[in-house]
């Protein structure tokens, strides 16, 4: 059996005593949630109003935010929220703003028209 060491030990020289390094915290929420999000704004069923990019766009700037100083990791999933969410709410403001400026409200599709009163 080991007896513990008395009340005035002192580490051996050339030793840190036991204090803990630095814990690293893990992903940013933000990030992941941006980048889950942008995804989820693929899904066409999304495609009309596109609310999922926009928030993965908004919660990509704030994740980016928060991996700035490198205490938290997930800088690339903020990017990839921002960049994905970005398309994603320009590409839907391009067809809204295509189908508002359509003076007849005609939709190609291929060789057919389909035409709205």
């Amino acid at each position: 059996m080991s007896m513990p060491p008395p009340s005035n030990f002192q580490p051996p020289p050339g030793y840190q005593p036991y204090g803990g390094q630095p814990v690293q915290q893990g992903n940013s929420g933000m990030a992941i949630a941006a980048m889950v999000l942008s995804l989820v704004g693929l899904i066409p069923c999304f495609w009309v109003f596109q609310l999922p990019g926009l928030l993965g766009l908004i919660f990509g700037f704030v994740g980016l935010g928060q991996t700035k100083d490198d205490r938290r990791r997930g800088r690339g999933m903020a990017i990839a929220g921002i960049v994905v969410g970005g398309i994603l709410v320009l590409l839907c403001a391009v067809v809204w703003i295509a189908i508002a400026v359509d003076p007849d409200h005609c939709i190609e599709f291929g060789s057919s028209n389909v035409c709205r009163d």
